[in-house]
């Protein structure tokens, strides 16, 4: 049995309008954009376990990612999934997270050389 591959996370910074600034990772995979379950989790007051009741099974994923220098398991999501899962919560931080994620973040994410890439924390390399 084959090793499961390492992905390398790029972390960005969202900050709500009056909010705190929260991290949030994220990674590539076939082309598509995987998000950290946890990190959505924290931001917008949903349990971690509750990912796997809430979403079908083609809207997440188990990962092992490699984050400021460390191997972790985690459970991703797919942009679908992170909809879903942002749907759940009635935060006020849940609505700007959505508006944020679909108007800035995962248009430039998948375009790594555009001027509007989110910016990488210094110990990250590109994807």
């Amino acid at each position: 049995m084959a090793a499961p591959a390492i992905q390398t996370t790029v972390t960005v910074t969202f900050k709500p309008r009056g909010g705190e600034a929260s991290p949030i990772r994220l990674f590539a995979r076939g082309g598509r954009p995987w998000i950290i379950a946890s990190d959505v989790c924290r931001i917008i007051g949903i349990r971690t376990d509750a990912v796997s009741r809430l979403l079908p099974e083609q809207f997440r994923s188990h990962a092992t990612v490699l984050t400021k220098g460390m191997v972790q398991s985690v459970t991703a999501i797919t942009e679908e999934g992170f909809g879903l899962l942002v749907r759940e919560s009635n935060k006020p931080a849940a609505k700007a997270l959505r508006e944020w994620m679909a108007a800035e973040l995962l248009p430039s994410f998948l375009k790594p050389d555009s001027a509007e890439a989110p910016r990488r924390t210094s110990d990250q390399s590109p994807l």
